[in-house]
């Protein structure tokens, strides 16, 4: 039997304070840094050690953490240079093309913005593809409403929830769960093939109703707009170097494909295969930069990394807090913190936990699977990846049960709510491409991610 302490119980209540506070809709950085200095307080026993140990905790989280940022920011900067310079057009004109009906057009876009998800992250590329593809399948009938429940659906229920490439959210939730990248990524496997063949085909019925209903109507859409300044400069650069486009879109293909087929050769996970990816993607930005920008390359590939950056600074910030709190309760990260003799505090719980009550595999996902959607309240997603993977790691020692499935499910379960499928605040990237109400949105979503999630629930009670 585990020996409960001081530190434990103050552990303990600032992560159920935590759960009440995305509960609620409130941002918890606020509370994650409380706890983290009365936590400290608690083990150290000197004030002044534990306001340092708030700063030690978020270094020691940033370092943890930087390798995603980073790939996240590059990946978005390369983003908006093909945007800028017309090769995105150049790459999905042929997709434009089989956009013949509203069913097709949602079918289409939802794959479209999944696999380029995967690549670049949904946010851009909800950008990138829906401002290529959206006014063709309108065009062809497909009512906006459900064209923001594609896209919300396949790049966020589907791609930001495993993540395969970027591998961000398994990195995170890999971490804190003390399990390795690929073995979370595997287990998600089965996951995603459930809820997709739920959540998918529930969500197209409700769609055909829309077309059904919209038969014969005009649809009526306001398109997003840029700004003057922006359709300047972007109209100058889709007429530059026609020549080196089409000869840069085959080079760009075949390096992302040689990435993909190095990662499968190489057996390459986690950072190997994000060092890789981010390698290719610096490649393809210097390509671009002299190719399309000429001599003012050097300018615009560091204003494009720029904004890459500040977009990825601007959504993991608060993330690097909240992961402070929690990799305080990681035996390895604590160790980092609090130096060699620190304990694994939420491992010790579950483990007094499980002495304490029988818990079973049923009992113990459907605690991993609330727990992961509540975190997800707050809208991010990413939020709760560290408390997800540092409770599987709590829970499944201690019961023998696989870690890597239940950091898996825990991750489906915040992202899929917070990143972008059932609240409204998460849901309004979808929202704004297509000019729709994201309240609407996460009621038509609702139901068919529900039913999904029973699906995921049960897929992971048997691989436990």
């Amino acid at each position: 039997m585990v020996e409960l302490t001081a530190a434990h119980w103050v552990y303990a209540l600032f992560i159920i304070l935590i759960l009440i506070t995305m509960a609620l809709r409130k941002e918890t950085p606020l509370v994650c840094i409380i706890g983290s200095f009365l936590l400290s307080w608690v083990i150290t026993g000197s004030m002044v050690k534990a306001v340092q140990a708030i700063f030690n905790s978020i270094t020691v989280a940033a370092s943890e953490l930087l390798g995603i940022v980073v790939i996240i920011s590059i990946i978005v900067a390369m983003a908006k240079m093909l945007e800028e310079t017309g090769l995105a057009e150049m790459m999905f004109r042929p997709v434009q093309k089989m956009i013949k009906s509203p069913g097709v057009a949602f079918w289409v876009m939802g794959f479209v913005i999944m696999i380029v998800a995967w690549v670049i992250w949904p946010s851009p590329a909800i950008a990138l593809v829906g401002a290529l593809l959206l006014p063709g399948a309108i065009k062809a009938g497909l009512p906006p409403i459900s064209a923001a429940m594609a896209i919300s659906m396949f790049g966020y229920g589907c791609a930001l929830t495993t993540d395969y490439i970027i591998q961000g959210a398994p990195g995170i939730t890999a971490k804190a769960a003390n399990v390795a990248v690929g073995d979370v990524m595997w287990r998600s496997l089965p996951m995603l093939i459930v809820f997709a063949a739920i959540a998918l085909p529930l969500s197209f019925r409700s769609v055909m109703k829309d077309i059904r209903g919209s038969a014969g109507k005009p649809i009526e859409w306001a398109p997003f707009e840029a700004s003057a300044a922006e359709r300047e400069e972007k109209e100058k650069w889709l007429k530059a170097a026609p020549g080196f486009k089409r000869l840069a879109l085959g080079v760009i293909a075949v390096l992302f494909a040689l990435d993909v087929v190095g990662m499968l050769v190489f057996k390459l996970r986690g950072g190997d295969a994000t060092a890789l990816l981010g390698g290719t993607v610096g490649v393809v930005m210097v390509l671009v930069g002299l190719g399309v920008y000429g001599r003012e390359g050097f300018e615009k590939l560091s204003q494009h990394a720029r904004a890459g950056f500040m977009f990825g600074v601007r959504i993991f910030a608060p993330v690097f807090l909240i992961a402070s709190f929690f990799f305080m309760g990681s035996p390895g990260t604590a160790k980092a913190i609090f130096g060699e003799g620190a304990k694994g505090l939420l491992f010790d719980l579950g483990q007094a936990l499980a002495s304490t009550v029988p818990l079973s595999q049923i009992p113990i996902a459907i605690i991993q699977a609330v727990v992961g959607g509540i975190t997800g309240l707050d809208g991010s997603g990413f939020s709760g990846l560290p408390l997800v993977g540092t409770l599987a790691q709590a829970l499944g020692g201690p019961t023998k049960l696989d870690t890597a499935t239940l950091a898996a499910l825990g991750q489906y379960f915040a992202v899929a709510v917070g990143g972008g499928c059932i609240i409204p605040w998460a849901v309004i990237p979808a929202a704004a491409i297509t000019g729709t109400d994201p309240v609407e949105i996460a009621r038509r979503n609702l139901w068919p991610t529900m039913l999904g999630f029973v699906g995921v629930l049960i897929v992971a009670i048997f691989m436990l």
